[in-house]
């Protein structure tokens, strides 16, 4: 487990009780903060939304001038300021004249006593020595400029140099001059924010930003960086930032996208620096959620259900390619991220409903499940949320503790009743207002089979089976709403066993199961119910007339039961 993994157990162990006591939210510790007081008050009714905009630009750029109701003994720390910045533009008349005066100067460009060009000649890197937004002085190398202002560079040229010249993106639409501007300082609690500017010479909407970062990071969170925590802030928030400036160069998304634009900038903050890990603190709010909608960018009060979701853009880069994400970009220029995602699975066979399923089930594996094959860094990551465990396998009638929503997911836990064995028959039947998939894991031993689709037709039911379901030591079923905009979808689930020579499925063992396997090996007739494994009832390894002949043995000269067949 890594240092950071540990923190976060720990700080949840303090701080998760003190809340518990006070707040009726899932509020950690690091979210417990203004803009959860701002949104209480916005979503009773208290304030506008104009004043919600407002204020939580305030809690970006001047948290100090808040209504005290809204100072918070806890500030909250909260990576990027982006989406707040890009609420108050996309709904700007809803400020009254005042709050769009002071809004105004809380987003212009900053006047500052220095500037520094990076060594790439990319990055112009604004900065204060004195005052509130003055920089750490620190100059080891005793050039006149701050070891702080020259690592912003640094990093700043490494995420260029990844995006653009590795990966094929596009740089962001000109300011002016050929110098990306980053302005160092004092943004609240907030590690930075990228703001959008004036309107690219593109005809798909792009924009050219600048970004600032907080001058000291003195409130970061512990990360895994070997340099220090401060230095590890610094890495990431050039990272993530300047995704967003390069995400403006293909379009600019916000509101029902913020899920991707976080989400994929989250993503990539650890492609470019995979050594701090401050992704991590993101992850309770997916691993801890399943039945969340994917796309939900109001799931938590601080919404940090958009920044967990890189999970959903790291196994499509692990499960198709790299390339996938920038390809995502290319067709957002003219589509949802939901279209583009669709358009950019195509060429692989794959579209949301499918690949989501298959995303499902790799979001088992982590923690002491942890599978190489699945999430790369999932030994580090929480166990998925299984909810509910039936002790016994068949069950009948089991329903959802809590119901997946759009693009959600269910985990159920079955351990097989010892007493009879044959085929497990899965019946499941969900809400038909909404697109179902269905999956399951077994479990032998050490040793996992990973079943990706029991086909569920449009009325949300699906009918297969397990053969020989006694081998396993468990079964995780895992029901998902693959398609969106329902919530809280519900389901019954059943299993059954049928015995071996069941052919048609019917529950017994009968004459027609003779009839029908011998039309399957002789008159092209329908093939086994469930698995081709279940003709083969004499356990010889293939279904042949022997089989007939064993069931017509079985079934009227007193002969043995069917078996099931291990090699």
């Amino acid at each position: 487990m890594s240092r950071l993994s540990k923190l976060f157990l720990i700080v949840i162990g303090v701080f998760l009780p003190i809340l518990a006591a006070g707040s009726n939210t899932s509020s950690e510790y690091w979210r417990a903060g203004s803009v959860d007081l701002i949104e209480t008050a916005y979503s009773t009714g208290i304030i506008t939304k104009g004043d919600r905009l407002f204020y939580n630009l305030q809690t970006v750029f001047q948290p100090e001038k808040l209504p005290e109701e809204y100072q918070s003994e806890f500030p909250g720390i909260i990576r990027s300021g982006t989406p707040f910045v890009n609420d108050a533009l996309d709904h700007w008349d809803l400020m009254s004249a005042t709050q769009q005066e002071a809004a105004t100067a809380m987003l212009a460009r900053p006047t500052t006593d220095s500037v520094y060009i990076s060594p790439d000649g990319k990055f112009a890197v604004h900065y204060d020595i004195d005052d509130l937004n003055g920089v750490p002085p620190e100059d080891l190398d005793a050039d006149q400029v701050p070891d702080f202002v020259e690592r912003i560079g640094l990093y700043a040229d490494s995420s260029y140099r990844y995006y653009h010249y590795d990966l094929g993106y596009y740089p962001p639409p000109s300011d002016g001059d050929s110098l990306y501007d980053i302005y160092i300082l004092h943004v609240g609690n907030y590690y930075g924010t990228t703001v959008r500017e004036s309107a690219g010479d593109s005809s798909w909407g792009d924009f050219s930003s600048y970004i600032k970062i907080h001058n000291n990071f003195s409130f970061a969170l512990p990360n895994d960086d070997p340099e220090g925590t401060i230095i590890g802030a610094q890495k990431v928030t050039c990272a993530h930032e300047y995704f967003h400036a390069t995400q403006m160069a293909y379009a600019y998304k916000s509101g029902a996208d913020l899920w991707w634009t976080e989400g994929s900038a989250v993503f990539f903050e650890n492609e470019v620096f995979d050594e701090v890990n401050d992704h991590y603190y993101y992850l309770p709010y997916f691993f801890n959620y399943p039945d969340t909608f994917l796309i939900d960018t109001n799931a938590f009060p601080s919404s940090l259900h958009n920044y967990s979701t890189f999970v959903w853009p790291e196994y499509l880069a692990k499960r198709y390619s790299l390339d996938i994400i920038r390809t995502i970009w290319e067709y957002a220029r003219y589509n949802n991220p939901l279209t583009s995602m669709n358009l950019a699975l195509n060429p692989y066979g794959k579209n949301m409903a499918t690949a989501f399923l298959e995303f499902a089930v790799w979001n088992y594996f982590t923690g002491t499940r942890y599978d190489p094959d699945y999430h790369e860094d999932g030994a580090d990551y929480p166990q998925i949320v299984v909810a509910p465990v039936a002790p016994q396998c068949p069950f009948s009638d089991l329903l959802p503790v809590i119901p997946p929503d759009g693009l959600a997911s269910n985990y159920i836990m079955a351990y097989p009743d010892t007493s009879e064995n044959g085929i497990l028959v899965v019946n499941f039947d969900g809400d038909n207002t909404v697109s179902w998939g269905f999956s399951y894991i077994l479990f032998e031993g050490e040793n996992h089979q990973v079943t990706t689709a029991c086909a569920v037709d449009y009325m949300g039911r699906t009918n297969c089976g397990i053969y020989d379901f006694l081998r396993y030591d468990s079964i995780v079923f895992i029901p998902c709403v693959v398609s969106q905009w329902h919530d809280d979808n519900s389901y019954v689930f059943s299993t059954e066993i049928h015995p071996f020579g069941d052919v048609d499925g019917s529950g017994e063992v009968n004459i027609l199961d003779i009839t029908q396997l011998i039309k399957y090996l002789y008159k092209s007739g329908l093939p086994p119910k469930y698995d081709l494994r279940v003709g083969d009832v004499n356990c010889s390894g293939n279904a042949n007339v022997l089989d007939a002949s064993y069931l017509i043995y079985f079934l009227y000269r007193g002969g043995p039961e069917s078996c099931a067949y291990r090699p």
